[in-house]
Formats: C-alpha cells, structure tokens, sequence
C-alpha cells in the first residue's frame, strides 16, 4: 500500500494533468454539438477497435475449436460421398463405410518400406486391415493397433499392392511403389486393349475391403507398351504428398468380417 501511494505522490503532477484533461474533454464536449459529434465519433471508432481486437484475440483462441468443428464436418460429408458413390442394384448402398478422423502423428518416406502412425487405436473403434485416406488421395493401411495408436503401411511401401482402375474406361490393374519417387507409383497389368492417355485418373477398383470404388489416386504421368507382354507400364503421379498430410480419414468397411468369411 505504501509503494502504491509513493508512486502516486512521485507522478502527482501528470496524474492531475490526466484529470484535469478528463474533465476539461467532458466539459468541451457538453458545450457543444459540434464537439459533441466529434467526441461520439471518435468514441465510437476507439469502442470499435478495441471489441474488434477482443474478437480477434477470441478467434484465435477458437481456432483449434473452429477447426475441429471443420473437420467433423468435412469427415461427415466424406462419408456420405464415399456410401453415395457405392450403390447396388436395389438403389441402397452395397457396401457401406463409416469414416473416422485421426492425425498423423509420425511419417517417413525415406525407406523402401515406410510406415506412419496415426493418434487412434482400439479405444476410438480402430482395427486391423482398415484403409486410411486423407482429402486428396489414399495413405495407406491399417497394420496393428495399440490402446491409442496405431501403425500404418503406407502406400509408399514396395510390398504393398491396391487395387485401382481407369476411371473412364474401368480397365483394373495393380498398384505399387517401386521406391523411388515418393510422389510416383506403377499401375500394372493394363491390358494393350485398352486406351491410355497421360492425364486419365486412376482411382480406388473397390475389388478389396480396404477402400471403397472411386477414391481418387492419380493421373497417368508416363507409359509405355509391351506388345510382347501384352501389358502397359503405366506411371501414375499421386494427388496427395504423403510426407506432408497430417489429417487422415479412417475407413471402416461394414461388410469387411462377411466379406472375410466367404473368402
């Protein structure tokens, strides 16, 4: 209390200079309109700044609320694309999946079998064998679980094969990393009787229970044919940069055990 009245006494004369200038503005702005106007104006525009930056400082702060709110949204409508996209004969969809968000939490792609971790394990519903997605393209699949995370195969793994087609003409191939270019991979076993074209989009063949039909992968980058083989060697360049994504979908198929057992 007694440095609070020293610093008082010590800056006495500016802190009357302060009061006298209150009082001197409220008794100039009472004697007329004209200054009345003015003072409300600047008043108001001082109001104005100072709740412009309370509400910027709070949105700020809601960031990661606001952004996690984006997220559940945009899982909602992956969801719904991917089960609208998937139809049987009856008009209801044929094999249904449920999505679930997670972030990836450690990535590598400096090896010739790379695999990443991901923040959801037993405990949020994940299991073995499920496909992992994110905006853009496929990441990899699901290959053990823990309480709370679990371990991945990326797509970026030389023993890994998925199942993708030409979405014009639904010509089926296999996909696989060759270990090289982690934004490459190779589309084998397209048959010399189909059409390809740089620039044709690969996507999902929906022929495993991982992923669904028609998540997208890539364009045709290169190719070439071998008549003898009868084949194409097809380069396909990813839509998605595994290194840097960070916000994956995981993708539970409702008909995987069924399907697992009439196997």
């Amino acid at each position: 209390m007694e440095q609070i009245i020293n610093a008082f006494l010590k800056n006495k004369k500016f802190i009357l200079f302060i009061v006298l200038l209150f009082f001197s503005l409220i008794f100039i702005r009472n004697r007329s309109l004209y200054h009345q106007s003015k003072f409300d104006k600047l008043a108001t525009s001082i109001t104005g700044e100072i709740f412009n930056s309370r509400t910027s400082i709070s949105e700020y702060f809601n960031l990661k609320k606001i952004n996690d709110e984006v997220l559940l949204e945009n899982k909602n409508l992956k969801e719904a694309l991917i089960n609208k996209n998937n139809y049987g004969l009856n008009g209801e969809s044929s094999v249904k999946f449920e999505a679930f968000l997670a972030k990836i939490v450690k990535n590598s792609i400096k090896s010739s079998r790379n695999y990443l971790i991901i923040n959801k394990g037993k405990k949020d519903s994940i299991k073995e064998e499920m496909g992992i997605i994110s905006s853009k393209g496929i990441i990899g699949i699901v290959n053990s679980v823990s309480e709370n995370y679990s371990s991945v195969i990326s797509i970026l793994n030389i023993d890994l094969q998925i199942n993708a087609k030409f979405k014009k003409n639904n010509a089926f191939g296999s996909l696989n990393w060759d270990g090289i270019n982690s934004n490459k991979m190779n589309l084998n076993d397209i048959s010399i009787i189909n059409d390809v074209n740089i620039g044709d989009t690969i996507v999902t063949g929906g022929m495993s229970t991982y992923f669904p039909e028609g998540i997208p992968i890539g364009v045709v980058s290169d190719y070439n044919i071998f008549l003898d083989k009868g084949y194409y060697e097809v380069k396909i360049e990813l839509n998605n940069k595994v290194g840097n994504e960070t916000n994956v979908y995981v993708l539970k198929n409702k008909s995987q055990k069924e399907i697992i057992n009439l196997e």
